[in-house]
């Protein structure tokens, strides 16, 4: 259950960075998801390792911010994306 905890914050901090790049069909799917998670975890964690294969998938995206990259943001966005993935296989 701690990995559920651990996996609902980072989806809340993923979907502020994806918000500060206006991706909002991902905004509210990471949010969906989210508040999805603790009424059915494991229906929901297959959903979430969905997202992370074929072409516009959650490892596709990249922030910007009037035409330019966001270096810091989209680090942090690499990081969570990695750690999201981690938890949810061993949950």
């Amino acid at each position: 259950m701690e990995n559920i905890s651990q996996i609902i914050q980072i989806m809340a901090r993923l979907s502020e960075l994806l918000r500060l790049g206006n991706e909002d069909e991902w905004v509210t799917r990471v949010d969906q998801y989210r508040m999805e998670l603790p009424k059915d975890s494991s229906h929901v964690l297959s959903k979430i390792l969905r997202l992370y294969g074929g072409m516009g998938s959650l490892t596709d995206i990249v922030l910007y911010r009037n035409g330019q990259p966001l270096i810091s943001e989209n680090n942090e966005l690499a990081e969570l994306r990695t750690k999201l993935y981690e938890l949810c296989m061993v949950a």
